[in-house]
């Protein structure tokens, strides 16, 4: 999992803002403000790149997962010896000791080990204290589940955080594709937009001109200026909502809205092709491949494994303990031969009388694994739906995008006729007006359906679970 991807640009992409502080790109400055002239346009590659070192949420959730990563070396150290040597110095007498101690991965046990030297003063005696000692529990506490427990807490807890992560790079790639796509569907919808408001100009300008030789009315040519105004107002809005698109996407980027950074032009394909597979195997891709799903299922893993340390807590206490002790006076270091060595062995336990709290939690335990087999059985129903609404959402917009060719297609057909009809004077331009408003609100309406074909199929892939990152937009 790759957290700084290498993109190759142009070598236009300059410097960005001093005042932003967000990352680099390797091989890559971040893009120009709008105080700079010119701009750099990305494709769809290097816009996911960007976004995927530059979103400032993405950058959150990388954090999350490298504390995480620290919580779970936190949680190992347990593990390791932990040795504190200390000093103590009075008027007359100096000590120097070491303690050692180590807790066992597998059996739950501990190991503590110490060595104490002092010098007295007084008759300048020298004395060494070694002890060694070995406690393990025989019931409670017995065993690599609840020894490793807090290990394993902490490895899920830092696979969860990665596999959080990974859902949200894919979310966000979903989103930049979708943001890519929205600017080409208003650079198209601005295109459209423009186009209509010179026809109608030049149908305003043909009004006059027949007004003016008596071969149209005064309500034609009000007819003809109020369709111009309104196709101006039209491009108007077409470029304001390109302006807005544009902002969203280098916000995406974890860029300043006026950064001089917008998609590459692309042309949508006006007939996509359609090939997918049978919905039963697009939903049994997604059992395999979800994260989430694979989430759940771990955390039922986790919901057992908390029961077993809860049952575990409900059993006495019976330990074993094991220690060696030696003890040397002398009149110089070392002091340890011919010293006093004694080896105990014993048992020792303890019962509470009053365990509500325990039986409460091995109760709320057993709930819990219930809970988490429910969480995933409804996770399994939720990624079905999911994948089959994506699957309809895909289908409708391919079918759709047939209509609304045909439509452009009717529409543009009835303009002709009606701009026939009205040179010739046998009608008005009124259905020129109404011939000309169907091709504009086809031809949005296919730019719109276009663009969410493109998305739709990425998000398909999301779904079920078959969205490389690092892979598709490549």
């Amino acid at each position: 999992m790759s957290l700084c991807p290498t993109l190759l640009l142009a070598s236009g992409l300059l410097a960005a803002e001093a005042s932003f502080p967000g990352p680099r790109v390797l091989g890559v400055a971040p893009a120009v403000t709008g105080d700079e002239p010119g701009g750099v346009t990305v494709g769809l590659t290097d816009a996911v790149a960007l976004a995927l070192e530059g979103n400032f949420a993405l950058r959150s959730q990388g954090d999350a997962v490298v504390a995480a990563r620290y919580s779970e070396s936190a949680a190992r150290s347990r593990f390791r010896p932990s040795v504190t040597p200390s000093y103590q110095a009075s008027s007359d007498t100096e000590a120097f000791a070491v303690q050692a101690a180590q807790e066992v991965p597998w059996t739950g046990g501990s190991l503590a080990a110490s060595a104490v030297l002092r010098q007295s003063d007084p008759g300048d005696v020298h004395s060494s204290d070694l002890r060694l000692s070995l406690s393990q529990p025989l019931l409670r506490g017995f065993g690599p589940t609840v020894a490793r427990f807090g290990v394993v807490n902490s490895e899920r807890a830092r696979e969860s955080q990665e596999r959080s992560f990974e859902l949200a790079r894919q979310r966000l790639a979903v989103d930049v594709a979708q943001a890519f796509y929205q600017v080409a569907r208003q650079r198209l919808s601005l295109e459209v937009a423009e186009s209509s408001l010179q026809r109608s100009l030049d149908l305003a300008e043909a009004s006059e001109k027949r007004m003016a030789v008596g071969l149209a009315s005064r309500l034609d040519v009000l007819r003809a200026e109020l369709q111009a105004e309104q196709a101006r107002d039209a491009a108007l809005s077409a470029q304001t909502a390109l302006d807005s698109t544009l902002e969203q996407f280098r916000a995406l980027l974890g860029l300043s809205p006026s950064a001089r950074v917008e998609p590459e032009p692309v042309r949508l394909p006006e007939d996509p092709a359609l090939s997918l597979a049978s919905l039963d195997v697009l939903v049994s891709a997604a059992y395999a491949n979800r994260l989430e799903l694979k989430e759940a299922e771990d955390r039922i893993g986790d919901a057992r494994r908390a029961l077993s340390v809860a049952r575990n807590a409900l059993l006495p206490q019976l330990d074993l303990n094991v220690a060696v002790t030696r003890l040397s006076v002398g009149d110089r270091f070392p002091a340890f031969p011919g010293g006093d060595r004694r080896v105990e062995l014993f048992l020792s336990t303890s019962y509470p009388v009053e365990r509500s709290a325990d039986r409460a939690q091995a109760a709320i335990a057993r709930l819990d694994v219930a809970r988490a087999e429910r969480d995933r059985r409804e996770r399994e129903l939720s990624l079905e739906a999911e994948v089959r609404g994506a699957f309809r959402d895909l289908e409708r917009t391919h079918a759709s995008i047939q209509v609304q060719r045909k439509r452009i297609t009717v529409a543009q057909e009835q303009q002709r006729l009606a701009t026939l009809r009205y040179q010739r004077g046998v009608a008005s331009n009124f259905d020129v007006v109404d011939a000309e408003a169907s091709i504009v609100a086809a031809r949005t309406a296919l730019a719109g359906l276009l663009a969410d074909f493109q998305v739709a199929r990425y998000r398909l892939l999301r779904t079920t679970g078959e969205l490389d990152v690092d892979e598709t937009f490549r």
